[in-house]
C-alpha cells in the first residue's frame, strides 16, 4: 500500500513539474507598444505621422506612419528603454525665399518595454513648425 501512495505522489510531482516547465514555453515573450500622436494645437489624434522607436547607437528600431486614430503599433523581442521620436510634414514654403524649406513638426518621449505586456506612450505634437533648407 506504502509503495501504491509513493508512486501515486511521484506521477503527480512529475505530472506537476512537468505542466509547470512546459506552460513556461509557452509564455508570450514579445514586448507590444502602442504609440498615440496627439496635436498640441487641436488636442486631436494625428492621421500620417512618422513614428520612429529605437535605442540610441543600436540597430534596433521600428518605423511607421499613424492611423486615423493616430496610433502606432508594433513589437519587439526584448525589453528595453527606446526613444520616440515623431515628426509630421506640414509641406513646403518657398513663400518668402526662393530657396524650398521642408516644414515640419516633431514631438518627442521614452517608453521601457515590459516582456509579454503591451506599453501605451502618448506623443504631442508640438505647436512649433520647424522649417529647414532642402535643396
Amino acid at each position: 500500500m506504502k509503495k501504491k501512495i509513493l508512486a501515486l505522489a511521484c506521477l503527480i510531482l512529475i505530472g506537476g513539474l512537468s505542466a509547470f516547465f512546459f506552460g513556461a514555453c509557452d509564455k508570450d515573450t514579445n514586448c507590444y507598444v502602442e504609440v498615440t500622436v496627439i496635436d498640441e494645437i487641436t488636442k486631436l489624434p494625428v492621421k500620417g505621422a512618422n513614428v520612429k522607436i529605437d535605442i540610441d547607437n543600436s540597430y534596433v528600431s521600428a518605423e511607421g506612419i499613424t492611423d486615423a486614430a493616430g496610433k502606432f503599433k508594433t513589437q519587439f523581442s526584448a525589453p528595453a528603454i527606446f526613444n520616440v521620436a515623431v515628426t509630421y510634414e506640414t509641406g513646403y514654403d518657398d513663400t518668402y525665399t526662393p530657396d524650398v524649406f521642408y516644414c515640419y513638426r516633431k514631438g518627442n518621449n521614452t517608453i521601457r518595454l515590459k516582456e509579454g505586456e503591451t506599453v501605451y506612450c502618448t506623443v504631442t505634437l508640438e505647436a512649433e513648425v520647424i522649417a529647414e533648407y532642402r535643396n
